[in-house]
């Protein structure tokens, strides 16, 4: 039991990190949806199977145009990328997950005593 909290910790410290030190650019290398994708991996492993819901579609992930001409039509980087909006709703959606557990939600009306 210790190790698969510890496990979680190592997931949600790279989680955290990966969203602290996102390069601030409107669009996001694939190489950083490879780490979200790994962590993300690793939960379901450890038994959080809905977190799959929170991968960033495959097609979200395309290469960037880098030039256009009428004779030629549009060429595109060999490097893929993602909304930096889109990685970040994700990356919080999967953070807020795991501190929304740790709380007490209270949902509904309370007395007022």
């Amino acid at each position: 039991m210790e190790n698969v909290e510890n496990e979680i910790r190592k997931s949600f410290a790279q989680l955290s990190a990966l969203k602290k030190n996102l390069p601030n650019t409107s669009e996001i290398n694939e190489k950083y949806v490879k780490i979200f994708h790994k962590e993300i991996g690793r939960l379901v492993i450890l038994g959080y199977k809905d977190l799959e819901e929170f991968k960033i579609p495959e097609n979200e992930i395309t290469p960037r145009p880098t030039f256009y001409s009428p004779e030629t039509g549009t060429e595109y980087s060999d490097e893929k990328f993602v909304d930096r909006e889109l990685m970040l709703m994700q990356l919080d959606a999967v953070l807020t997950f795991f501190q929304l557990g740790s709380e007490k939600i209270e949902i509904g009306f309370q007395s007022r005593n």
